[in-house]
């Protein structure tokens, strides 16, 4: 299949799972915590885990936007968290992306959450073509047609938005947090209203996840139907879905601390295997366990903008004032310097389709 026939395909498949990235960033926190307290056995499996899902950028080890690589161990550092949706002969696309920057004097976190439709320039980091302007989630599904480098162009978009250095990235598949979630035994959580949502295959009708409201213990499929629902009367749109996936966060660090059993740490790791891909080593992975205490206090951004389906296809487009107050933020957190000549995304006018490419990949673009 193409990818402007995909890409078509996706107007109409809006409701997907997104923005379960924070989730992901929690468990990967609390694995890396419990395998240093836990031992010899924990640490060798997620080793395991991690070794198999090396996957360098093609960029190699540094940001281009860094003048030497970046030690997560004493350094400030970012990592962008992906979440795909991944078909069988189609290219993979980003559901869900959520930047993460990590500053080491103050051990803070914060984090943005970049919806999937926000119109930005798309930025190749071969160089070799200009793709415009188009939904970030199309970034992926470009570079993953182009000799799997979905990640690499994906990358390269997010630094031109920011205008900052993206260091590291962590890819995972949604199968994997049903997993981790059952793996868990499930996640208490108060349902505040009711919610009917399509199952993690998008199925509807009677394949749908039903919850009504009040406290109870939800299963993974269930779990992933909390986080995903922002349709349902009363769920509160966007803002509601955030509000309760910062819940699920707090639910699941806090079913993980409460755990004394070593086999289900184990099944949370091994949940992991197969599903996820980054270019973090073992250590570098196990070094984020300092920031374990930061994460009932992350400082959570979502970027603002507006819907506009004047063109026929529905984008999100930016409201570049707050993106520059973001990229400031981000900046700061990295203790970088902005190297665009007007600041992030001052060249990435959403009604231009001629805007230049990213110094960030420094490319040479062709049509």
């Amino acid at each position: 299949m193409t990818v402007s026939r995909h890409i078509n395909r996706q107007n109409n498949k809006r409701r997907r799972r997104r923005k379960t990235l924070l989730i992901i960033l929690a468990v990967f926190v609390v694995l890396a915590g419990c395998a240093a307290t836990y031992g010899v056995y924990l640490t060798k499996k997620l080793q395991n885990v991690t070794d198999h899902a090396q996957n360098q950028l093609t960029r190699g080890d540094k940001s281009d936007l860094r003048t030497e690589q970046v030690d997560p161990v004493k350094d400030n550092f970012s990592i962008l968290f992906l979440g795909i949706d991944k078909r069988e002969n189609e290219p993979a696309r980003s559901d869900a992306m959520v930047l993460a920057t990590f500053n080491h004097g103050s051990n803070k976190v914060k984090m943005v959450s970049i919806p999937r439709d926000s119109k930005v320039q798309i930025v190749d980091p071969t160089g070799t073509r200009d793709y415009g302007i188009s939904k970030i989630t199309h970034a992926h599904a470009y570079g993953d047609a182009n000799d799997n480098q979905g990640v690499d162009y994906t990358v390269a978009t997010v630094e031109k938005l920011f205008d900052i250095p993206v260091d590291y990235y962590v890819q995972v598949d949604f199968k994997a947090f049903v997993k981790i979630i059952n793996a868990l035994g499930g996640v208490k959580m108060d349902v505040p209203v009711r919610l009917v949502t399509q199952n993690s295959k998008d199925k509807t009708g009677n394949d749908a996840i039903v919850l009504e409201p009040g406290m109870q213990t939800l299963n993974g499929e269930q779990a992933l139907s909390v986080v995903r629902n922002r349709k349902s009367p009363g769920s509160g749109g966007d803002f509601g879905r955030g509000l309760r996936q910062m819940e699920m966060i707090e639910a699941i660090v806090k079913k993980s601390t409460q755990l004394s059993s070593v086999t289900k740490y184990g099944n949370m790791i091994d949940s992991l295997n197969g599903h996820f891909q980054t270019n973090l080593t073992f250590g570098q992975l196990l070094s984020l366990r300092k920031y374990a205490g930061s994460l009932s206090s992350i400082d959570s951004m979502q970027l603002k903008g507006t819907d506009d389906s004047s063109t026929g296809v529905y984008y999100y487009t930016l409201d570049q004032s707050y993106l520059q107050e973001v990229s400031s933020e981000l900046q700061n957190q990295l203790g970088v310097t902005p190297t665009a000549t007007d600041g992030a995304g001052s060249d990435a006018d959403p009604s231009d389709d001629t805007t230049g490419q990213s110094r960030a990949a420094s490319p040479k673009a062709t049509h």
